[in-house]
């Protein structure tokens, strides 16, 4: 499994590519103009690097970014 701090970082650059924005750990994914089809993009876009689509559940529940990265932390542990 990725280091926390690769998966920081990954999780950082979706975020930042999809939503055209810097993001700082305290950011909030609506703040920045987050919707649905962003959520989807990013969900993809973490599928593809991790092998492992987080619901997307997991980012209107979540929607702060370090709160996030730690639910998709919490995600990959639990991949066997």
């Amino acid at each position: 499994m990725a280091e926390v701090v690769d998966v920081t970082a990954r999780v950082r650059e979706a975020w930042e590519v999809v939503l055209d924005a810097r993001v700082s750990d305290d950011a909030n994914f609506f703040a920045l103009g987050g919707n649905s089809m962003a959520a989807m993009s990013i969900s993809g876009r973490l599928e593809e690097e991790f092998r492992v689509r987080p619901k997307l559940r997991a980012l209107f529940d979540h929607p702060r970014f370090a709160d996030y990265v730690t639910e998709v932390s919490r995600i990959l542990r639990e991949v066997p």
